[in-house]
């Protein structure tokens, strides 16, 4: 077994509920919580429906809980679409430089009914998944950030966590690693143009897939044994040539890396919209004649190198596009997810203002990416007068951590036109207790209308 694997392996098994610290825990509950409403905010969109028209008959033996509703399904249909709807408004966190964890919760939650799973022991096995996540959004993914996509390290990642929820043995565990490993490449051509609804739901394939893997781990299939380091595996595909795949040891917590979001906007533009608020209580945006924006090279390339960013035609698209995202909160306030409703993307004022920016990599912030995450702007305005603003670790950052109130606020504002105010609030009261109840399932209950 190569040494990546059976580092992974040894974490994953030497790893329970009474040996993870409390403030880990707690992490992970916030993330689970910011999820949770993520999923019920989701829901409605027409990725996600068009996804929940694939045929799932409901199943009794095994079934998997999906968030918002009461019906049992097969679990890695439930993974699929759990995951779909939290991913949608790209509402979910981040893990800089790459990847949105979160996206393996709808697998955890899909698996959390067949196998009774306890309110702490889904933020373990979630805490596991984050764990083994950011050691390959380090290594793996940060090394090919342009072109592998991070559902690479969902389908390991929540396999890691899927492991520790059905208490697979040790050859067990090695199997469903190995195969999310080889089986789990995707490409990041969805996020290129114009953007289509598979750019939301591609990581909830990675995440049905690491039920897969896992169980048919469980019930007996083999996996390769390097999938890491040996031939044909990962690292020759990255290098050329077989060698070691050095992960960092698991002797500190990553899982605080991981980073909330304020905005309903991709990670890397949150600053953009707090620097555009900073520039909005100076001047107003009909006085601009010229925005120059200063951003990493990631930001730059991701949000503002092709022409679908500066003329987006759909959500998927402007909610990954920097000039939209600035101008829209420069002229509004706010970014919220009526954001992104086709007449507020094809509104022709915001095409004026996005008209008059221009986006250049700045070397000294890119150098500082992703430990420090930002930008700084220049603005002209037509009487010849220039501002400067920036922007750095936006609100949610680990640096600049969104409060308990902030996580509550999000949540009741995407649950409440779901299942009430009054309902939303006792959702919340419940999920924030998650590690004292005896079933998860309690909180998935509270999350579904009482009418259902």
């Amino acid at each position: 077994m190569d040494d990546a694997l059976n580092s992974i392996v040894e974490f994953i098994l030497s790893t329970s509920e009474n040996s993870i610290p409390a403030d880990v825990l707690e992490k992970s509950r916030d993330l689970i919580i910011d999820t949770l409403g993520c999923a019920i905010g989701g829901r409605v969109s027409r990725a996600c429906a068009a996804s929940r028209s694939y045929p799932a008959l409901p199943t009794p033996e095994g079934s998997g809980a999906v968030i918002g509703e009461a019906g049992d399904y097969p679990v890695e249909i439930a993974a699929f679409w759990n995951s779909a709807a939290s991913r949608y408004l790209d509402f979910n966190d981040l893990y800089p430089p790459i990847g949105h964890p979160s996206d393996m919760i709808g697998a955890l939650v899909a698996a959390s009914k067949p196998t009774r799973a306890s309110g702490r022991r889904i933020l373990a096995a979630n805490a596991i998944a984050y764990e083994v996540f950011a050691r390959l959004s380090e290594t793996v993914l940060a090394r090919r950030s342009m072109s592998l996509d991070y559902g690479y390290g969902i389908c390991i990642g929540a396999s890691a966590g899927l492991c520790h929820l059905y208490g697979l043995d040790r050859a067990a565990t090695e199997a469903a690693i190995a195969m999310a490993a080889t089986s789990g490449i995707q490409l990041r051509a969805n996020r290129a143009g114009q953007l289509s609804d598979y750019k939301s739901v591609q990581t909830a394939v990675s995440a049905k897939d690491a039920v897969f893997f896992t169980l048919l781990a469980r019930a007996g299939l083999t996996g390769p044994s390097a999938p890491f380091s040996g031939r044909h595996g990962i690292m020759e595909l990255l290098d050329g040539k077989a060698a070691p795949l050095d992960i960092d040891s698991f002797d500190s917590w990553k899982i605080f890396g991981a980073c909330l979001k304020y905005w309903p906007t991709t990670y890397n533009t949150q600053a953009s919209v707090w620097a555009a608020l900073k520039l909005r209580d100076i001047v107003s945006w009909e006085e601009i004649d010229k925005v120059t924006l200063f951003t990493s090279r990631f930001l730059h390339h991701e949000s503002a190198s092709e022409p679908a960013k500066w003329d987006p035609k759909t959500r998927e698209t402007a909610d990954h596009s920097l000039p939209y995202i600035f101008s829209r909160a420069m002229q509004h306030g706010t970014m919220n997810v009526g954001s992104y409703e086709p007449e507020a993307i094809a509104d022709p004022q915001v095409r004026v203002l996005m008209n008059r920016l221009k986006v250049i990599v700045d070397e000294e912030i890119d150098a500082q990416w992703p430990a420090r995450i930002g930008l700084r702007l220049e603005a002209v305005t037509k009487d010849g007068a220039v501002h400067r603003v920036e922007s750095f670790d936006p609100l949610g950052h680990e640096r600049n951590p969104m409060s308990a109130e902030d996580i509550s606020r999000k949540f009741t504002t995407l649950v409440a036109p779901y299942l009430g105010a009054d309902l939303a609030c006792k959702a919340l009261e419940i999920a924030w207790r998650m590690d004292e109840l005896k079933s998860f399932n309690d909180v998935l209950k509270a999350l579904v209308p009482q009418a259902a």
